[in-house]
Parts: C-alpha cells; sequence; structure tokens
C-alpha cells in the first residue's frame, strides 16, 4: 500500500520542507520515467535565424545523462562567410555549490566536426547578404551547397539510440504522400512519420534496410539520409526553382 501525495500550498498554512521537495522532485522524476532508456540528444527547439551579421539559436532542451537540460535564446557574432560552419552545443561538466548543480553551456560556431563534449545543432555555409534558409522543397534540399540550414546530421534523442531530425522525417513524409506510385510499405512509414514527434532508430533502420533489401545495420545519419533520398527520389527540381549556385552538397 502506498500513497500519492500533492503539496496543495493553500493560503494561511505553513510552508514545509516536504512540500518544496515534492514540488522539486515531481518534474525530474516524470522526465527520468518518460525518458528513461533514451540516448543523449536534442528533444525539442534550437531554431537558428541569421540576420544582422549574427546568428541567433532559439531556446532548447536535450536530454543529457538522465538530466533534461534547457537552454536560453542567444546571439552569436557571425562573419565566416563561404565557409563550412557546425553549431555546437557544448556542455561543461556539473558543479554543485551549497544550493544549486550548475552545468554551463556554450554555443559555438566552429568549422569541423563537434567533439565528445558537443552537440550538433545544424550546419551551413553562408554567402554574404543571403538568407539562412529552412523552408525545404524536398529531401535534397535539406542539404545544399550554400544557404541551407542543414539538419540532416543533428541527433536527437531516442530510445535505443540517436534518431534523425523530425524535420526532416516530415519532408521525406511529404514526397512519399504527394507521389501516388508510392508502396504501401513507404506510405505507411511516411503516416508514421506524420503522426510522431520521433520515430525510434530501430523503427527507421528496419524500414530502410528492408526497404532497399539490405541486411539490418547501423547505419550513420549520412548513411539514413542518402538511403531516404533513394526511397523518395528526390530530383534537382527545389534546387533549381530556388536559382542557388549548383554544386555538390559541402557536408
Amino acid at each position: 500500500m502506498q500513497d500519492y501525495v500533492k503539496p496543495l500550498f493553500q493560503k494561511g498554512r505553513v510552508l514545509k520542507k516536504e512540500s518544496l521537495e515534492a514540488l522539486r522532485d515531481f518534474p525530474q522524476e516524470l522526465a527520468r520515467l518518460g525518458l528513461e532508456g533514451w540516448s543523449d540528444g536534442v528533444l525539442f527547439g534550437f531554431d537558428m535565424v541569421y540576420e544582422n551579421e549574427a546568428v541567433t539559436v532559439s531556446k532548447g532542451a536535450i536530454w543529457h545523462q538522465g538530466q533534461i537540460v534547457q537552454t536560453k535564446e542567444e546571439t552569436i557574432p557571425f562573419r565566416a562567410y563561404e565557409q563550412p560552419v557546425t553549431v555546437c552545443l557544448r556542455l561543461y561538466p556539473e558543479l554543485s555549490t551549497e544550493d544549486f548543480c550548475v552545468r554551463k553551456l556554450e554555443f559555438r560556431l566552429k568549422n569541423g566536426e563537434p567533439s565528445s563534449n558537443e552537440l550538433e545543432l545544424g550546419r551551413f555555409r553562408l554567402s554574404k547578404g543571403a538568407r539562412l534558409r529552412k523552408d525545404y522543397l524536398d529531401l535534397r534540399d535539406c542539404r545544399t551547397a550554400f544557404n541551407t540550414l542543414d539538419i540532416t546530421q543533428v541527433p536527437y534523442a531516442g530510445q535505443g539510440g540517436v534518431t534523425v531530425s523530425p524535420v526532416m522525417l516530415r519532408v521525406f513524409a511529404r514526397m512519399v504522400l504527394e507521389n501516388r506510385k508510392a508502396l504501401d510499405m513507404d506510405v505507411q512509414f511516411a503516416l508514421l512519420c506524420l503522426g510522431h514527434p520521433y520515430v525510434f532508430r530501430e523503427c527507421l533502420l528496419w524500414y530502410v534496410c528492408r526497404r532497399l533489401g539490405e541486411p539490418l545495420k547501423e547505419l550513420t545519419h549520412s548513411e539514413i539520409y542518402e538511403r531516404l533520398l533513394r526511397i523518395a527520389g528526390a530530383g534537382e527540381s527545389g534546387r533549381k526553382r530556388r536559382g542557388q549556385k549548383d554544386g555538390p552538397a559541402v557536408f
């Protein structure tokens, strides 16, 4: 037999330590219960906008070492035009004071891959005066040579391992559903992508491997993206309609 206790905080009552402890522990325990077994990665947020020689990263949340870590919006000066840039969130070790656990967080714009204590949030190569695009016309449009926020490498938290961006999967799903000749298997997976905020890694790997007649195996984010591109049959139309610089994908 056990009791479920909820603090009331009613007017005229003495504030008790037990009430504050219950208030403190409830959201942490609920998050651990719901996300138990999930890999570290992005949960929500981290949209990006470029204007006035600065990149603004919106607030977001990640799952990291059994905790939800939230970030505030931050604006970072940017002048590294015509260069490949990776936006990373660096997490420093947690420190404890008498009253708080503190973890320093740092947004970084770097040329190269994220290190072991960094989480990638996106990539781009920006021309001076251009707009950082996020309105993807098709799956190939998610990874162009210039002026597009590439989210194909972002590790999202998921059960059983990191998964890929839900935004990218929704682009894939729309392409499949617009194709009247799409296979039933593709349509079913596309509806799954539209109906769920995350598609877990095991489901994603089983789909692309079975769809392409391959044995089930681990795949990198790039390999998953390339296979989804083959399945969706993305053409060059999105880039041509935009009038972007042609050329191979940078990342």
